[in-house]
């Protein structure tokens, strides 16, 4: 405990500034301060120690005493209840500790390349090196359909309806498939070399492709024709995508140039974007009046999309900007970078709203959620991270693998966060409620902090809580934290998996053990260990399949 305060200490003494802007953002709007109150510099005690007892808390649950952490949480929530970013790190531990378990799409052999939702967040597709795509469940993780191409799949994406998707291939084709039947619509569209990038028109009736053959081209999507000539440029081209009315197509290229053109034509439509080295990443804002682009160069740059002029100054990081994003309204940016960091930037002036936000190697990845209020971020560090928008501070602890992350989205509703790894792992995580918490969270935290380790001077109130779970459980309420504790106190057998699944976690082992390979009965034996009768379904059935083929045992279906 010792280390940790002095650590906390050390951390405030050196970003004093920084911690003092946060426990002003930790104050209730509605707190108007006078000169000479004598509440203000109580309340600002308040705010302060609820602050620090955040940052302790975060360090002291990422070295392994997560009990510890509660207890901290929930002395800080009850000094700040409004704006306190311990309310998610407390939804973390607590489902952390009342489940073993998330949600896992479970079935890809190789790195999961690609992972993107449909665009009602009822289906994920993935790219993967072991040469295919898969659609998924979203809400029970079931594989619905399985895609195949001859060389890994670098990307898939669903058309606007949903109704279908695209893939591209280091197989040097491009396909467009049927989401129910998983059957290819059309021919193949060829390259001369791996099919990078592929996107649908915003009317699902084109396809873009980019490829490491230096070529940019549109396509029926409903025959695998092509509609333009191939666009040809010196190397790579690293994205494409369609203007949201369809009229235009913007290429980032590795000839330091973002290319905007006419899809049907291929033609120029104005000057080329320049940077001085590769452009990784170009796209329009959701109203299609600006352009975002991230390079090589260790810059990304907004541009005015009707006459290709610059918008304010650069974007500017320590390395490579590998990719950049707008919120919903195009008033925000977010860039990932090489340097190990991602940065939230205001569109219109170029000034940085955050703090770096560090990882400890490169940030590959980062997104908004859906009210731009969360960022999250994917790493070469094995993790990926939630964030707060406003200021910068992490609201999750690092979401690991055992890999590198590669793709990092929440899904369109915000309530999910889907992580990809080259470890071939897809893992969805429920994300905290926006809302401030009720008192009786803190409550929850400060009982569930004395479950694992025993203390007699910290009893838990255990009439309190009896009270709590009866009020919870009856509750009609449909607020998220209402329903978030419904979850918690609900009995394993029935509980789903996680505070926002529709699987029951029964039903999830008997997938796992429907499954049948090896990964997946192990799982299901994790799951199932305080569960006698589900233990006896699996234990015969690990024992064969090592018995009959020990060899194939670790492979999936």
């Amino acid at each position: 405990m010792k280390k940790q305060i002095l650590w906390v200490l050390t951390y405030i003494g050196a970003m004093a500034t920084v911690n003092v802007s946060h426990a002003e953002e930790l104050k209730p709007a509605s707190y108007q301060a006078t000169a000479n109150d004598d509440s203000q510099s109580v309340r600002s005690r308040s705010y302060s120690q609820a602050y620090v007892d955040f940052l302790l808390a975060s360090k002291t649950a990422e070295e392994g005493s997560k009990p510890e952490a509660l207890g901290l949480l929930a002395e800080s929530l009850r000094l700040q209840p409004q704006g306190n970013p311990a309310a998610g790190l407390v939804f973390e531990l607590l489902t952390e500790q009342r489940t073993n378990s998330r949600l896992l799409l479970r079935g890809h052999s190789d790195a999961v390349l690609f992972a993107a939702y449909s665009p009602d967040g009822t289906k994920i597709v993935t790219a993967s090196a072991d040469h295919t795509a898969r659609i998924w469940d979203a809400r029970t993780g079931k594989q619905l359909v399985l895609l195949k191409h001859e060389d890994d799949v670098l990307m898939a994406v669903f058309s606007p309806d949903g109704k279908r998707v695209v893939t591209g291939s280091e197989d040097h084709t491009a396909r467009v498939w049927d989401v129910q039947t998983g059957h290819p619509i059309g021919v193949p569209m060829p390259s001369i070399d791996d099919v990078r990038y592929v996107t649908f028109s915003p009317d699902g009736k084109m396809v873009a492709t980019g490829a490491s053959d230096g070529r940019a081209r549109v396509w029926d999507a409903n025959t695998g024709l092509p509609i333009s000539p191939p666009v040809r440029y010196h190397d790579s081209v690293f994205s494409v995508q369609f203007s949201p009315d369809g009229s235009r197509l913007i290429a980032g290229t590795a000839d330091g140039i973002a290319d905007i053109l006419d899809p049907k034509t291929g033609s120029r439509l104005m000057n080329p974007l320049r940077h001085q080295n590769n452009v990784f990443t170009a796209v329009f804002s959701p109203d299609g009046n600006t352009i975002l682009t991230a390079s090589a160069d260790y810059t990304a740059r907004l541009w005015n999309a009707q006459t290709g002029q610059p918008l304010g100054p650069v974007l500017q990081h320590g390395y490579w900007v590998l990719s950049a994003a707008f919120n919903r309204d195009a008033s925000r940016v977010v860039t990932a970078s090489w340097d190990h960091t991602a940065r939230v930037w205001d569109a219109k002036t170029g000034s940085a709203i955050t703090p770096p936000l560090q990882h400890a190697d490169a940030v590959v990845g980062a997104a908004f959620n859906p009210d731009g209020n969360l960022v999250a971020t994917a790493s070469h560090d094995h993790t990926a991270r939630i964030w707060d928008a406003n200021t910068g501070q992490p609201l999750s602890l690092p979401l690991k693998a055992k890999d590198n992350m590669t793709t990092v989205v929440f899904s369109p509703g915000g309530s999910s966060l889907l992580v990809a790894s080259k470890d071939g792992s897809v893992q969805i995580f429920d994300v905290p409620p926006h809302q401030a918490p009720p008192a009786w969270v803190a409550d929850l935290a400060e009982f569930a902090s004395t479950q694992v380790r025993y203390d007699r001077s910290r009893l838990p109130d255990l009439g309190r809580i009896k009270q709590l779970r009866e009020q919870l459980l009856q509750s009609k309420s449909d607020s998220p934290w209402d329903a978030f504790g419904r979850w918690y106190f609900t009995e394993s057998d029935v509980r789903p998996i996680s505070p926002w699944s529709t699987v029951s976690l029964q039903q999830y082992v008997d997938a796992l053990i429907a499954q049948g390979d090896r990964d997946s009965l192990d799982y299901a034996s994790l799951l199932a260990q305080d569960h006698p009768a589900w233990m006896t379904k699996i234990v015969p059935l690990r024992g064969k399949l090592l018995d009959t083929n020990p060899e194939k045992a670790g492979q999936s279906k």
